[in-house]
């Protein structure tokens, strides 16, 4: 395979065979990596052009008119394919097109080899975040000037397809060869470009690679372990002289990042996070949108942690923040302290984290599943490139979710020491980096689950700053409460024994039975038994799960999630005749699972006393210890949240009614924990600091205060509170506009607000030409806003984009958002806060309703009921101030850099008319207001965005 001809056709639609016709072809040849040929030219369908292609493509009725038709057009295109493979980005789209204009020409069919960039980019790019043309020439810098023009497309894709054959021909050798064994996998010839690249590296004998090493069969690159931690030289300045020394003309700050500017509240807040650690009390900072929060607490950490050589833990939200932090920040630390450079560790939970024995493992088994076949071949060439084997890094498919979870690190199944991958295990080298670190960079989650494990797994540390501060009680009762799901337990049983194909007990079986038939013997009667048992056991899990989701279907309400409802109970609702029935059918699943995970024990203890048991069997071995474990715990949690209910913990069963798989999670939650956060973390901590850009409800903490057990004569003296102001001009860059023409939805029917508020985001959007994201609380709401709103935004040349019709990825949607002229984003809970859309992206911003989170969610409605039992205001104390706390998320989604300036609409009239209305504008900076109907304020919009 040396000679190439990448084709791109622009068509009237997507279907061929239902007289979808070719308006544009572009082709170019390749021959020994280089292009020799082009060819391009309109076609002339002979239909009208769709009003949607031609804004797409920018090809009209009148350019095609003259073309020449498509008999005409394919002599040109066969001259370069004449020999060589036909290559297109997603081949089989232009392929059908190809053998359709063939025949309608009355030539053959092409017989000959095809090649897809897409998959090829999928294998040899495991990492990229997309795979759409456009994605791939931006990572790749690929000039692609004209997007969904043939003749750009094709160009842009023949470069893409030479950075691809580059790549392929530096793996090595071993690595070719292991893509071969999994050939079975690929859609397009990629079989026979593998076979000639194997025969050509034979021929040139090139069978080694710098920075990689070949571990049973397996190429990985070779990664240095971090140095001990030393004695670091003492740092000779306070750090009121090494701040002073970061700031002004010449300061370290200007000169490493490119527009730094001078922020008061920046520096206010590292001085407060360093007060806090040298007097060893807690502090909560919120540090408005713009501060730059992230180096206002790093620098201190830093400084800190090698002035006193102690370890300093900085915690996020979520894992996309920990990236962010490690590849952004990190960069710059190392330039503000050259003479010795900080060591930071990034240290997520262990199931992030590849295991390279079961990987191994898992490259022997026969396997016709598309995704997860591609997905085994992505990490083949993906372990020749990464050092943190972190599932992050890898954009898999994602019918190969669950192959991960066969594949991930785990405490469970770990061999340590005697695995054979010991010394190149990703989550130990990860852990050994994070004990000789002085930063160490986590998540809230892994924070959480080293309390529960009795601090055994990150590093001892008494300093710790919690970035992101509103989640950490959410995060808190998530972890001090459980969680099962029916894919879990239903997973877990299909991987000891599925029911098509070999499980982890037949491989148990065949391994023992080829090392040694005495030692089978043995085991034999206990491995046929299991088998018997784990049948018997899904069959009562499967009926356990029917019935489960029959009685909370009934009653269940819409959760937060799309496509997800909720359902609380408790152990009266278990007392009924369908509730009895219910209760009988977990006790037999409950018993079944201990009876079946006692069976397998017997397994285990016989096989793991012998000491010559061969490495690949003793693997096996692990991996059922692992499993055994999860069937007894999953038998334990059953049991204490069905059978055994205790009233300190609010239950509620959660059903995912998009799956056809029906899927059933079961919920526990400790009511209250804010005195658990504060005995087990807080108390048991020298210094803490908190901070977010919303966690004060009209300048107060007392809110977060409380839900994180910190009140109290004791704990206030423990801790200082700050507000630091951003540096945003709100006034001049946000314009707040509430409608007054839509009426109070509880004064109105639902069809009148829904009329009216599809009018006015209508007229707004069309002034602001789209740009505009509308915040919703509820899916429902969303999806009956969706269709009018687009009908009435067609005209305009306005798409819709909604959040769970369009995509369920926040990720795609933004993207396509942000590539669209002029578009409106409909999105529901997960928009509230983490969506970064700076400069004139986005410029108007709809909140719908104010967020009170429903008080019949369980965990909300449970919590009322305690304040109320102890004569409080639930709705003041708890609703109103989360409810604060996530519209400030939501109103922060705007303004994003200085130059932002755009208009946010509040549509909820509660914001004036109710009396704690006042508390949700008293807690937003300082801004231009008008209250007037959508009509009247259409001119101010305007003119506010000119």
């Amino acid at each position: 395979m040396n000679t190439y001809t990448v084709v791109d056709f622009e068509t009237t639609g997507n279907k061929p065979k239902n007289g979808d016709k070719i308006i544009q072809i572009g082709a170019v040849r390749l021959e020994n990596g280089e292009i020799v040929d082009r060819f391009a030219t309109l076609v002339n369908p002979g239909m009208a052009i769709p009003p949607f292609i031609e804004k797409l493509t920018g090809i009209s009725d009148a350019m095609v008119a003259t073309a020449p038709d498509i008999e005409e057009a394919i002599p040109g295109l066969l001259r370069l394919l004449d020999g060589s493979v036909f290559v297109a980005h997603n081949v089989f789209f232009d392929l059908a097109f190809l053998q359709n204009a063939l025949q309608e020409a009355g030539y053959h069919k092409f017989g000959g080899s095809i090649l897809d960039t897409v998959e090829l980019a999928r294998l040899l790019l495991p990492s990229q975040e997309g795979y759409r043309l456009s994605d791939l020439s931006v990572g790749l810098d690929i000039g692609h000037d004209r997007p969904h023009q043939a003749d750009s497309d094709a160009e842009a894709t023949a470069f893409l397809l030479l950075q691809l054959l580059h790549r392929l021909h530096e793996l090595p050798l071993i690595t070719i060869q292991q893509l071969q064994r999994l050939n079975r996998c690929f859609q397009s010839d990629i079989e026979q470009l593998l076979t000639d690249i194997e025969q050509r590296k034979i021929r040139e004998g090139s069978y080694e690679e710098d920075g990689l090493e070949v571990v049973n069969q397996i190429a990985i690159k070779i990664r240095a372990e971090a140095e001990k931690r030393g004695q670091a030289a003492p740092l000779d300045v306070t750090f009121d002289e090494y701040v002073d020394s970061l700031f002004g003309e010449d300061g370290l700050l200007k000169q490493h990042m490119p527009g730094f500017e001078l922020r008061s509240s920046q520096i206010s807040m590292m001085k407060q996070v360093y007060e806090s650690f040298s007097e060893g009390r807690h502090l909560m900072v919120e540090a408005g949108t713009g501060t730059g929060k992230s180096l206002a607490y790093l620098i201190p950490a830093v400084f800190w942690a090698k002035q006193q050589e102690e370890t300093v833990v900085v915690s996020t939200q979520t894992i996309q923040l920990q990236e962010q932090m490690y590849t952004r920040d990190l960069p710059i630390l190392q330039a503000l302290f050259p003479e010795d450079l900080p060591r930071v560790s990034i240290l997520k939970g262990r199931n992030n984290y590849l295991c390279l024995r079961k990987f191994a493992h898992s490259l022997e088994e026969e396997q016709d599943n598309y995704d997860v076949q591609l997905a085994k071949s992505q990490m083949v060439v993906w372990l020749t490139e990464t050092m943190t084997g972190d599932v992050e890094e890898l954009n898999m498919p994602s019918g190969a979710q669950g192959y991960w979870k066969q594949v991930q690190s785990d405490a469970n199944s770990c061999l340590n020491r005697h695995c054979p991958w010991f010394s190149r295990c990703y989550y130990h080298t990860a852990r050994r980096s994070a004990q000789q670190a002085e930063v160490i960079v986590t998540n809230h989650s892994l924070l959480f689950t080293d309390v529960g494990a009795e601090h055994r797994i990150l590093p001892a540390y008494q300093y710790a700053i919690i970035d992101e501060a509103h989640h950490f009680e959410d995060v808190a009762s998530r972890h001090l409460g459980d969680k099962v799901s029916s894919y879990q337990l239903e997973g877990m049983l299909q991987r000891l024994s599925p029911d098509k194909g070999a499980g982890l007990l037949e491989e148990l079986e065949q391994s023992v039975s080829a090392w040694n038939a005495t030692k089978y013997k043995k085991i034999k009667n206990d491995v046929e038994k299991s088998y018997s048992l784990l049948r018997e056991t899904k069959e009562s899990v499967r009926e356990m799960y029917q019935l489960l989701y029959q009685w909370s279907n009934q009653r269940a309400r819409e959760a937060e999630e799309i496509g997800h409802t909720v359902m609380r109970y408790n152990g009266g609702d278990l007392s009924n005749k369908w509730g009895r029935s219910i209760v009988s059918a977990v006790k037999n699943a409950v018993e079944q699972l201990l009876t079946a995970g006692r069976n397998m024990e017997s397994i285990h203890s016989k096989l793991s006393a012998e000491e010559d048991i061969p490495p690949s069997t003793r693997g096996l071995v692990t991996d059922l210890n692992g499993l055994i474990k999860d069937t007894l715990a999953y038998s334990g949690l059953l049991h204490d949240m069905l059978l055994s209910i205790d009233d300190e913990y609010v239950h509620w069963v959660e059903l995912d009614i998009r799956s056809t798989r029906k899927g059933i999670y079961l919920n526990r939650v400790p009511i209250n924990v804010s005195s658990l956060v504060r005995d087990m973390f807080f108390d048991k901590k020298t210094s803490v600091v908190l901070t977010s850009a919303t966690m004060s409800v009209n300048s107060s903490f007392a809110y977060t205060l409380e839900r994180l057990g910190l009140t109290g004569p004791e704990a206030e003296k423990s801790i200082v509170t700050s507000v630091l102001p951003s540096p945003f001009d709100y006034r001049k860059q946000t314009l707040l506009c509430i409608p007054n023409e839509i009426p109070n939805i509880k004064d109105a029917s639902e069809s009148h607000f829904l009329a009216s508020l599809v009018q006015s985001l209508a007229d707004v959007a069309t002034v602001s030409k789209g740009r505009m994201l509308v915040l919703f609380t509820s899916y429902s709401m969303l999806r009956s806003v969706y269709d009018p709103l687009k009908d009435q935004l067609k005209d305009q040349n306005i798409t819709v984009l909604g959040h769970g019709i369009d995509s369920s990825s926040r990720s795609k949607l933004t993207k396509q958002f942000r590539s669209l002229d002029a578009s409106v984003l409909l999105g529901t809970s997960s928009f509230w806060e983490g969506v970064d859309i700076p400069g004139k992206d986005l410029s108007v911003l709809a909140i719908v309703r104010l967020p009170f989170v429903p008080p019949n969610h369980p965990l909300t409605e449970a919590r009322n009921q305690m304040l109320k039992e102890q004569n409080k205001n639930p709705f003041m104390q708890l609703s109103v101030p989360q409810a604060v706390i996530r519209f400030k998320q939501g109103f922060g989604r705007l303004v994003r850099t200085r130059e932002d300036k755009g208009i946010v609409l509040v549509y909820d009239r509660r914001i004036v008319e109710a009396r704690y209305g006042q508390v949700f504008l008293a807690s937003l900076p300082e801004t231009t207001v008008m209250q007037k109907s959508t009509e009247e304020l259409l001119p101010a919009i305007e003119d506010w965005l000119a």
